[in-house]
């Protein structure tokens, strides 16, 4: 059977279920929960040059791997798991895909609770998600390599995954240990967050230790080092960095607004580019054309009142007003500029704790459109999976 006709019959299978009322629920999913920091890199950006001093690395391979590029022409085509979750098969839309996912579990280590993240990648040889020993990891734009860190955290060096085969192509020894990863959106350098100290656990004043960073050429592994200690506007004990939409500047996470801090790539603080400090990390943001910004509920604020349960709207940024609002619980990553994935709570059961029963959608700018992508799943219980974007 053609591609193309599963879709079709995909589509038309879950069309009725997809269609949400205007009247639902009583109120939107605000409750925050820091996730793992990362940068949704959804337009790829040009390369920059890094002045700073350099030190060796140890290569555990004496051929350097090809930079992870994206497909030409970019693959865009719908894949769903609509009966699985966390998905059993490859879930992406239009530009982004879910690359990997982890599954989070607390324990409590001699007194003191720790987090633990058990972490599934996609394996394009078998078109699914594969059971990793990594406690940490981000994957390349284009889906062929993945950065990767040991536990326990913080690590002692980095190593790069080939996505086909799974196995390791290089280790890359630090003198500071690592906690994050974030690769450039050319897919050409890789950001690793250091910290002196565990990341997993709780957050609370004064738990992140975070040291500085390095930034990493991944043909050639030199790596240089930077200073920038954690952030007294974040209380979160892992503070890991990003990167800007054309990969020029970096950001730290804050709790506060703006929600983002800028930087150049020696770490200089630098205004931030226009409206990338205006949502959250694990918010979608900016689209691929940078013209429309998501919003959260519209309904909620001073002087208003939320009767139209949860809503989501997105911004067009030259003008300042709003093209479209969705009734999902929050937009995540964008598809293209007229779809976005999102967080979205089942019709029938969208009010107090069934909140939280929700799944993956890809939904469309006006909100007229809504395709399930993944499975329900209750995302505020323990053993609750949370996905990786990344540009294919």
């Amino acid at each position: 059977m053609k591609l193309e006709t599963l879709v079709r019959q995909s589509l038309e299978e879950w069309s009725a279920e997809a269609r949400v009322p205007a009247g639902l629920a009583d109120r939107a999913l605000r409750r925050r929960t820091r996730r793992r920091i990362r940068g949704i890199a959804l337009v790829a950006g040009a390369a920059a040059a890094v002045a700073a001093t350099t030190f060796a690395v140890d290569v555990g391979a004496p051929t350097a791997p090809r930079p992870a590029t994206r497909p030409t022409p970019m693959d865009t085509s719908l894949h769903t798991d609509p009966a699985h979750s966390p998905p059993q098969r490859f879930v992406a839309a239009g530009q982004t895909a879910i690359s990997a996912y982890y599954i989070r579990q607390t324990s409590s280590i001699g007194g003191k609770t720790v987090f633990r993240d058990t972490w599934y990648l996609y394996r394009p040889a078998t078109g699914g998600y594969q059971r990793t020993p990594w406690a940490n990891l981000d994957v390349a734009p284009g889906l062929r390599q993945a950065a990767v860190l040991e536990g326990p955290l913080p690590a002692a060096r980095v190593g790069l995954v080939d996505l086909k085969t799974q196995k390791v192509t290089r280790w890359i020894t630090l003198e500071y240990p690592a906690g994050g990863l974030a690769w450039s959106p050319d897919g050409t350098r890789l950001l690793v967050t250091t910290y002196d100290r565990s990341v997993d656990v709780p957050a609370g004043p004064g738990t992140s230790s975070r040291t500085g960073y390095y930034l990493v050429n991944v043909a050639s592994g030199k790596a240089a080092f930077h200073t920038l200690p954690a952030g007294t506007d974040n209380v979160d004990a892992r503070q890991d960095l990003g990167w800007s939409r054309n990969g020029r500047l970096l950001w730290a996470p804050t709790d506060t607004t703006p929600t983002k801090r800028f930087y150049d790539l020696s770490g200089t603080p630098r205004p931030a580019p226009p409206h990338e400090d205006q949502t959250y990390v694990d918010e979608a943001g900016l689209s691929p054309s940078g013209r429309y910004l998501s919003r959260g509920n519209p309904y909620v604020g001073p002087g208003r009142t939320n009767p139209h349960g949860p809503a989501t709207a997105v911004e067009d940024v030259t003008t300042s007003k709003q093209v479209g609002v969705q009734p999902v619980e929050q937009l995540r990553a964008w598809a293209d500029d007229t779809h976005l994935i999102a967080v979205a709570c089942d019709v029938k059961r969208c009010t107090g704790k069934g909140e939280f029963h929700n799944r993956y959608v890809l939904v469309s700018v006006d909100g007229k459109s809504i395709t399930p992508l993944t499975g329900y799943q209750n995302s505020d219980a323990p053993g609750a999976w949370h996905p990786l974007f990344t540009h294919r």
